[in-house]
């Protein structure tokens, strides 16, 4: 047995057993549900050990480390209730295994102690930003998330993950899928932001940024998780995310996930009313820009040479 293929089960077994330790302390050893994962994980071995395997890389061996819990999400319900525990695990190592072939060594721990910016800018005296930061709990929505902040005070967030297109049944070799979109702070500041940025809210300017990553990625779909599926969904606030989606792209027949083309398909300016074109351009330029922007930054942290930027525009 080779030292690369006795690292995963080193590490399987030290997050099993703090894991086991976490459940007899909460008393859940007796749960149904308890058993269920169990089998699940049993069920799922071989692709478990080979995500433990991709966890255990230089990039990403301290994730597991401080956040063992981590390689179990998927046997919960993860992005999706409509995904099955098989699925998210895949999607699981295919994000982490495209960060790991694509990303600069150091992003992942970068990201993981401090949000990385990428875009930002002050308007009537208020400072706007959009960062890129790693959920800090063992966050069931993605792994990924893009943060809109107003005046260092995080207000909306979208969250992401890479996954590979057949797990969603499409012909991409790599999908974009958000799974939540979420104000996370209170009415007013996402009220003034909205005013500030030309009318455009908080969601619609994440949307440009995901635009951006995926333009640096070179990714040409992104996947929205419908409200029918939705894990995020709260009671106490309610957000359509088939109208926010719906708006972007298209539902897809029973998957319950929208299919959404990059770049983001726009209506024609002759289609709208004269009295509005000058300010749906000035919108436009300014979704635009930050897209462009994102598309920027996120490309200082690929292995790859640039291609939506040159040296001096970083």
């Amino acid at each position: 047995m080779t030292a690369t293929s006795k690292m995963p089960f080193k590490f399987f077994w030290a997050n099993t057993s703090r894991i086991t330790r976490n459940i007899v302390m909460r008393g859940s050893m007796l749960k149904l549900k308890t058993w269920h994962r169990g089998l699940l994980l049993m069920l799922n071995i071989r692709q478990h050990l080979k995500f433990i395997r991709i966890l255990s890389h230089p990039q990403t061996k301290q994730l597991i480390v401080s956040k063992p819990e981590l390689t179990y999400k998927y046997l919960r319900n993860y992005i999706s209730f409509n995904i099955p525990a098989r699925t998210g695990l895949l999607i699981l190592i295919s994000h982490y295994s495209y960060l790991q072939n694509n990303f600069k060594i150091d992003f992942l721990e970068n990201i993981s102690s401090s949000p990385v910016p990428l875009w930002g800018e002050y308007i009537d005296g208020i400072s706007f930003e959009i960062v890129m930061d790693f959920p800090h709990t063992v966050d069931h929505e993605g792994d990924l998330c893009l943060i809109f902040k107003s005046d260092l005070v995080s207000i909306y967030r979208v969250i992401f993950v890479i996954a590979d297109g057949s797990s969603f049944d499409l012909p991409d070799d790599h999908v974009m899928c958000i799974s939540s979109v979420q104000g996370i702070h209170g009415f007013q500041k996402i009220q003034q932001a909205t005013k500030s940025c030309h009318d455009i809210q908080p969601a619609q300017l994440l949307m440009a940024a995901i635009s951006g990553v995926g333009a640096a990625l070179g990714f040409n779909t992104i996947v929205g998780i419908a409200t029918k599926s939705q894990i995020s969904q709260s009671e106490k606030f309610y957000f359509s995310y088939d109208e926010f989606f719906g708006k972007y792209g298209d539902l897809v027949p029973q998957k319950n996930f929208y299919k959404i083309q990059l770049p983001y398909i726009e209506s024609s300016l002759d289609l709208i009313h004269t009295r509005h074109r000058k300010r749906t351009q000035k919108k436009r330029a300014f979704k635009n820009e930050i897209r462009d922007k994102v598309a920027c930054s996120i490309e200082q942290y690929l292995v790859r040479e640039s291609a939506h930027c040159s040296v001096s525009d970083t």
